[in-house]
């Protein structure tokens, strides 16, 4: 499968399960011998809910940062020392399957692993969940992780 593979993205979300699915991703990675990145997306509709809408667009990068990195710290609790060293973070602001989507498109040759649900069961109801829309839109392979 190396070659095939050449990255996995494990979008996280500061949830359980995207924890799970993160140890999964990052000592697949490592077996792979494939960096692996843990991507967190700041939500738009978020910003509208909460009345970010009028905030500058460095506010709302400064906000994304933050949940972002308590995302990755939620992740972290959950990894021991040497695979807390086996992924690099990133951050997007967007819907988050469009985002995750949109990145795996800008790097083909991507898996990505991600948790069955995250944080928002009642969006989830509303909107179908983003793994959900992850896997009918995504060109690349797609583990979802329970």
């Amino acid at each position: 499968m190396k070659g095939y593979i050449n990255s996995i993205l494990v979008p996280v979300d500061g949830s359980e399960n995207s924890a799970r699915a993160a140890r999964f991703g990052i000592q697949l990675a490592a077996s792979l011998e494939v960096p692996a990145t843990l991507f967190y997306v700041f939500p738009a509709a978020s910003m509208e809910l909460v009345g970010m809408a009028g905030m500058s667009r460095q506010d709302v990068e400064e906000a994304a940062q933050g949940c972002g990195q308590r995302a990755f710290d939620q992740v972290r609790l959950a990894l021991d020392a040497e695979m807390q060293q086996r992924f690099e973070p990133a951050i997007a602001i967007g819907d988050p399957a469009e985002q995750i989507i949109a990145r795996t498109e800008a790097e083909p040759a991507t898996l990505v692993v991600m948790g069955r649900r995250g944080m928002s069961p009642l969006r989830t109801l509303v909107l179908g969940s983003v793994s959900d829309k992850v896997l009918r839109h995504a060109a690349v392979p797609v583990t979802v992780v329970t």
